[in-house]
């Protein structure tokens, strides 16, 4: 008997460290775009770039949230988990409750005296043809959205989802749509990210656009180093899935940061689309940055912006 009361405390055991947890972890330091006082670390500014998109908040002053990039007149992809506290599929729906803030409540007196809860809801928006979040560009409204059904939040994987458009976007020199590649994309492939993140962890976000330089770097060596790196820090990370994101690496203290989520990974040889920024160790150190695989998810991709 005592036998077996060992070997179960040994199994709840085993369990209770098992990864990914059935209670949804707090994965917010791998991707915290709601922190005001959270670039690129280490890139340079770059000008306008046609396909480039910025998710705001709010009806008057924008709050930034998240990158994306148009990949047809209606659709701009993205990052599930950018979705995924603003409405997710609806993305004009009212919510009643979350963390990330797509809401804010305030409490105040009313004539007789009672506590009134007051609701402001958060309009989201893209802006498209300008380097700066902040002002400038040609607004968008979201009709629908579309999670990848397979989405995981614990582990960051199918980490992808589209917006649909409410009306058929108006294409310039500076607003345009990029293609996508849907080539299996290797090591030693030079590609460009682009995005307003943080210039460091906590840092505050840019003002205007970055751009990073790094070449992807093998599947099994990303495992290995990203496991590598999280020891260091002693942070705990998902397990890196080379089937379904590909990883960059520049040098230490150049890579994506906290904001940066969503945005376009480029090809630079062919301008083409293959990558959308996923998740890190924040910031810059010493790891390298995983991205959503295009590539892997052709089929649903080409289904959802028919």
């Amino acid at each position: 008997m005592a036998f077996k009361v060992a070997l179960l405390c040994l199994a709840i055991l085993l369990g209770s460290n098992a990864f990914p947890l059935e209670k949804e972890q707090d994965m917010s330091i791998f991707f915290d775009y709601t922190d005001a006082s959270a670039r690129i670390v280490g890139g340079s500014n770059v000008d306008d770039v046609a396909h480039q998109v910025a998710l705001t908040t709010g009806s008057g002053t924008r709050s930034f949230f998240c990158g994306g990039c148009l990949i047809s007149n209606t659709h701009v992809l993205t990052a599930a988990h950018c979705m995924r506290p603003l409405g997710g599929n609806e993305p004009s729906r009212q919510m009643t409750e979350s963390k990330y803030h797509s809401h804010t409540v305030t409490d105040r007196l009313d004539d007789d005296g009672d506590i009134k809860h007051e609701r402001r809801v958060l309009t989201l928006r893209g802006w498209s043809g300008t380097n700066s979040w902040a002002s400038g560009g040609t607004p968008m409204e979201f009709s629908s959205g579309l999670m990848h059904p397979l989405y995981n939040f614990n582990t960051i994987k199918n980490d992808i989802g589209i917006y649909t458009v409410n009306t058929n976007f108006a294409f310039s020199v500076a607003v345009k749509f990029i293609a996508l590649n849907w080539d299996f994309i290797g090591p030693n492939v030079q590609t460009k990210v682009t995005g307003w993140g943080s210039t460091r962890q906590g840092g505050l976000y840019s003002a205007t656009l970055k751009e990073l330089h790094a070449p992807t770097v093998d599947g099994e060596h990303c495992v290995n180093e990203v496991r590598r790196v999280a020891a260091e820090v002693n942070i705990r990370v998902p397990p890196v899935d080379p089937a379904v994101e590909i990883c960059t690496f520049h040098s230490p203290g150049r890579g994506t940061c906290n904001g940066d989520s969503g945005s376009p990974l480029v090809r630079t040889d062919r301008n083409q689309l293959i990558g959308v920024v996923s998740w890190g160790i924040p910031c810059a150190r010493g790891a390298p940055d995983m991205f959503v695989r295009v590539s892997a998810y052709r089929t649903w991709i080409e289904k959802a912006i028919r």
